[in-house]
């Protein structure tokens, strides 16, 4: 695909108008704008319930009012068909990238559905998932052990495996880790959900053959440094001691659910049972933003 999207097709003795897509430091500012202008719009709902039910309410019901938030201000700006405060600020629309013309309602309301609906949706059943898998897998785990020809089995092993790291397998970070890596070395697709819906970015301008399109290569290979790590010590401690299962009570340690959805593992001893909170509401994107600023 070209990195310039014409307006129409070139005719006759007529010059058509370059729309070079969009470079790495100008989506993430913009993203970074419309993150404060959310911020914003949720500090007055969280202040508004605040008022009417109390600082407990407010403080209970936080998930739920920033996808409100958030939900709000793209219906207001994405759905309808404009621009958000971000991407004005930075001169850059988004187009469909197989058609490279602007995107249609379903694409927008596909977007919305992905980048604010689903993780949501997530939130709340992903711990109750968790709960009832872990409870099946503890009582496989109890009477495997009451047999001692099938105490050592690859399939109790593997049953123990996953009661052990229960809430990195079937979390999501991982995939928002290697899209945020891909969008690094590419420069499209700064949010999964743009991924899924196939949503780019363009300029409105034009810009000057001297302004310099810079990447963050940087930050993408210090990502996929970080988790080549995180898989070798992952695998270092997988497979360096694998543990006789005796008792499917010291594997479970138990769990509590946070405000925000995440389950995190109360065995002290579970290193990689917390992993969730990495990533979680998009935390891993929000923590690289001084990265960015200081690279731009």
């Amino acid at each position: 695909m070209s990195d310039f999207v014409h307006d129409r097709a070139p005719k006759a003795n007529d010059t058509s108008f370059q729309y070079p897509f969009a470079s790495a430091p100008d989506i993430i500012r913009s993203h970074q704008k419309d993150a404060y202008f959310q911020g914003v719009l949720l500090e007055r709902l969280s202040s508004v319930l605040r008022n009417l039910y109390g600082a407990r309410f407010a403080q209970t019901h936080m998930t739920g009012t920033r996808t409100f938030a958030d939900l709000l201000y793209l219906s207001l700006t994405t759905l309808a068909g404009n621009r958000t405060l971000g991407e004005e600020y930075c001169d850059i629309v988004q187009v469909e990238d197989d058609t490279l013309r602007l995107p249609s309602a379903y694409r927008r309301g596909g977007y919305i559905l992905a980048s604010v609906l689903v993780p949501y949706g997530l939130t709340r059943i992903l711990p109750a998932f968790r709960r009832k898998l872990r409870a099946k897998l503890e009582a496989s785990l109890r009477r495997r052990n009451s047999k001692p020809d099938q105490s050592s089995s690859w399939l109790t092993n593997l049953q123990s495996y996953i009661l052990r790291n229960l809430d990195t397998i079937t979390s999501p970070s991982p995939i928002h880790a290697l899209s945020l890596t891909a969008f690094y070395f590419t420069g499209a697709y700064y949010h999964l959900a743009k991924r899924l819906s196939g949503l780019r970015y363009i300029f409105t301008r034009r810009l000057d053959p001297s302004e310099q399109r810079i990447g963050y290569e940087v930050l993408g290979v210090l990502l996929v440094l970080q988790l080549g790590v995180q898989a070798y010590l992952h695998a270092h401690e997988t497979y360096s001691s694998v543990p006789v299962v005796s008792n499917a009570a010291s594997l479970s340690g138990g769990s509590a659910v946070l405000d925000n959805g995440v389950e995190v593992s109360l065995d002290p001893n579970a290193y990689s049972s917390n992993n969730a909170l990495l990533f979680e509401d998009g935390s891993a994107q929000r923590d690289t933003s001084g990265l960015h600023s200081k690279i731009s």
